[in-house]
């Protein structure tokens, strides 16, 4: 059998004509960006050596807080929190937001 034909519902849906609403477009960005940053979170503090529990006291959050930031499950994102993950995972984080929703964050490693 082959999955390669297989497709989402939301794909069949959009072949029938059928749109999502803004809203749910924009709530699927958010978890994106959210999965994205939990990723970028999670690496950096592996490399830079750190568990959740030092990452938590350096962010001022609990270890249950770090877990959900690195699951994705922190919503929305807010500029307190980049802003204090930048400090405590010292790298510098671009968010570019565009109109049209491809919406990217990134982190830096501050030069030495």
């Amino acid at each position: 059998m082959s999955h390669t034909r297989w497709k989402l519902s939301r794909e069949r849906k959009a072949d029938e004509g059928c749109a999502e609403s803004a809203d749910v477009v924009a709530e699927r960005e958010q978890i994106r960006l959210a999965l994205t940053l939990g990723q970028l979170v999670h690496d950096r503090r592996v490399a830079l050596g750190l568990t959740q529990s030092a990452l938590a006291r350096r962010l001022g959050m609990t270890e249950d807080d770090v877990e959900s930031v690195e699951l994705g499950g922190t919503l929305p994102l807010t500029a307190d929190l980049l802003v204090r993950l930048a400090a405590a995972l010292d790298v510098s984080v671009d968010l570019h937001v565009v109109s049209d929703g491809r919406n990217t964050v990134v982190f830096e490693e501050r030069a030495a």
